[in-house]
């Protein structure tokens, strides 16, 4: 299983994800195409873009399709679910100020050969998603208790020539692991706020209707959960002063509450009209 990573231009596939994974993660219901289709129509993919979208997501492993034609239907696989569920409660947390630091940190030391440069690739790619980034070579921290996950994702790709492990902040010697982000990250971080409060500013307008609503948490969600590609999440405490994730996550937090029961509406209408048996898997989603 391989999930998109988030791209700058065109990426329909990690849109089409989110808009998924926002009602299905957690059922098995199958949804047809053309309601894939119009659903992502209402958030600006195009039909040919979604038709190739879904069928690249399928080849990924990430989706799973049943019949077609007219009648072909999809639906997140057992692996993807699972995956989903845990990355939505990483994405959410992420940035949260109540999640302090324990002051410690995971480290992992890993080797994957040359001749399996395809996995090492994978590998790191997770590693990153997960918060970690590389201090010296095959040594990477994370300043998030992550242990576990590591475990799994080593497991799940068949590395067996790693090491991961706690340490104390101050059992360290030398200087204090840093955790680059991405240069842009700042520039980005304020453009998202602006458009969230932007969006918060429209949602507010009388004829701002439930297909609105429905657009705006699916771009929020499918912009915020980029960050944490660039973003290994270091502690506040760690952060300059005028770092602008807490502004990005507090507008993106506002954003997606305000949408929560107009998005659902809008989706329970549309389901009820085109494919009433999905309505039982959309549930009211939770918030950050």
């Amino acid at each position: 299983m391989d999930f998109p990573r988030p791209q700058r231009g065109n990426a329909s596939q990690h849109l089409l994800v989110t808009l998924l994974a926002e009602f299905w993660r957690k059922t098995d219901l199958w949804l047809p195409a053309r309601v894939v289709v119009k659903l992502a129509e209402d958030v600006g993919l195009s039909r040919s873009a979604v038709t190739t979208a879904l069928s690249r997501l399928a080849a990924r492993g990430v989706l799973e399709n049943d019949g077609g034609g007219r009648a072909s239907r999809y639906r997140f696989t057992a692996a993807a679910r699972d995956r989903l569920v845990v990355g939505h409660q990483q994405v959410t947390e992420f940035g949260d100020p109540r999640f302090g630091w324990d002051r410690h940190w995971t480290a992992i030391a890993f080797s994957v050969p040359e001749t399996e440069r395809d996995v090492r690739e994978a590998f790191r790619a997770r590693l990153k998603w997960l918060g970690f980034a590389p201090v010296y070579g095959a040594l990477w921290f994370s300043p998030r208790d992550r242990v576990a996950q590591v475990a799994e994702t080593a497991q799940g790709y068949g590395v067996e020539d790693f090491m991961a492990f706690r340490v104390e902040d101050t059992a360290l010697e030398g200087r204090r692991p840093a955790l680059a982000a991405s240069e842009d990250l700042p520039a980005r971080y304020a453009a998202f706020a602006d458009r969230n409060e932007g969006r918060l500013k429209r949602l507010r307008q009388p004829d701002a209707d439930h297909r609105e609503a429905f657009r705006m948490r699916i771009e929020a969600m499918d912009e915020w959960r980029a960050f944490p590609w660039d973003d290994p999440g270091m502690p506040y405490e760690l952060l300059p002063a005028d770092w602008p994730l807490a502004r990005a996550r507090s507008t993106f937090v506002d954003v997606y509450r305000a949408t929560a029961e107009r998005a659902e509406r809008y989706l329970h209408t549309v389901l009820a009209e085109s494919a009433p048996d999905a309505v039982p898997g959309i549930k009211l989603p939770e918030g950050p």
